[in-house]
């Protein structure tokens, strides 16, 4: 079977898996979509099994197309790999897929970014958010190079470099903040617990201590933007549990205050990627790029 694969068929199956359409596909790859058709028969034929179900719009994998996956994106990055070793390129070149938490990414992607670009800037960086069971989920499955989680998966097939120790805290407006020093959290029992959904970690354990409360009767508001999130909560419509590193600026300013009475639960955002695998010059510069950045914020955070 090895012998009948080829890059291009594996090229044209990913695509059309990431683009869930033969159209889009074709677009994208700069071919007639009878090409690609061609490509995907051809490696159902090969395979011996079909790999998309066709839909009224566009198709998804069949459950062979599933296993197929993971191997697909290893053949082509394993196809890039060699093509560094054999060009033996000074300069690491070439796509970076990289995937955080989008409250990890405002407070400090901004800063590190401009950095990794200075120093390596034929590297492309495709930078996506997501939650940490999705990033877990991308990089095991080889969509995704590298990601950054806010704790550690704890997982055989992946590998975890702590990054940066942070604590998740209860925060709100001012006024809501006192109120709970003053008369507790039955008080304020009809307000809104603020997040970023059900997937996300950290509104699952702001879930579960208010459970712990015996508090059942709190609603929650999801947000996909940290600053909506933020902005939401200093209007005084709710409060959230969150990294302090997320709202650090706020915290500073007054803008926000911390339940004191709360304690702390620990975090320790760190780097992932796929255990075993070799990483190509641009990832592997992308990941000591982040690693020494990080270090270096450690060490004049202590300074």
């Amino acid at each position: 079977m090895l012998e009948q694969l080829d890059g291009r068929s594996m090229k044209t199956f990913v695509t059309v898996m990431e683009e869930k359409s033969f159209s889009k596909a074709a677009l994208k790859l700069g071919y007639v979509q009878s090409t690609v058709t061609m490509h995907i028969l051809q490696l159902e034929q090969t395979l011996g099994q079909a790999l998309f179900t066709r839909l009224p719009r566009g198709v998804e994998l069949t459950a062979a197309g599933r296993e197929v996956a993971p191997f697909a994106y290893r053949f082509l990055q394993l196809g890039e790999s060699l093509q560094e070793k054999l060009t033996g390129l000074q300069e690491p070149k070439g796509v970076v897929r990289l995937r955080a938490l989008e409250s990890f990414c405002v407070p400090h992607l901004p800063m590190m970014l401009p950095t990794l670009f200075e120093r390596f800037p034929q590297i492309q960086l495709q930078l996506e958010t997501g939650f940490q069971r999705d990033i877990m989920q991308e990089v095991s499955a080889y969509r995704v190079d590298l990601g950054i989680v806010p704790r550690d998966p704890k997982v055989r097939n992946l590998t975890f470099i702590p990054l940066l120790a942070d604590e998740l805290v209860w925060v709100g407006a001012p006024s809501l903040v006192k109120r709970i020093g003053l008369e507790g959290w039955e008080a304020i029992a009809q307000t809104q617990v603020i997040g970023f959904g059900s997937r996300c970690i950290y509104q699952s354990l702001a879930s579960q201590v208010l459970a712990d409360k015996g508090l059942a009767t709190f609603t929650e508001m999801a947000f996909d933007s940290t600053e909506m999130l933020k902005q939401t909560m200093m209007c005084g419509m709710g409060l959230s549990l969150l990294p302090v590193t997320a709202v650090q600026k706020e915290l500073e300013a007054g803008q926000l205050l911390r339940v004191e009475s709360e304690t702390a639960i620990p975090l320790e955002h760190g780097l992932i990627h796929r255990a075993g695998k070799e990483l190509s010059a641009p990832v592997e510069a992308c990941k000591s790029h982040i690693l020494a950045y990080f270090n270096d914020e450690l060490h004049t955070s202590r300074g």
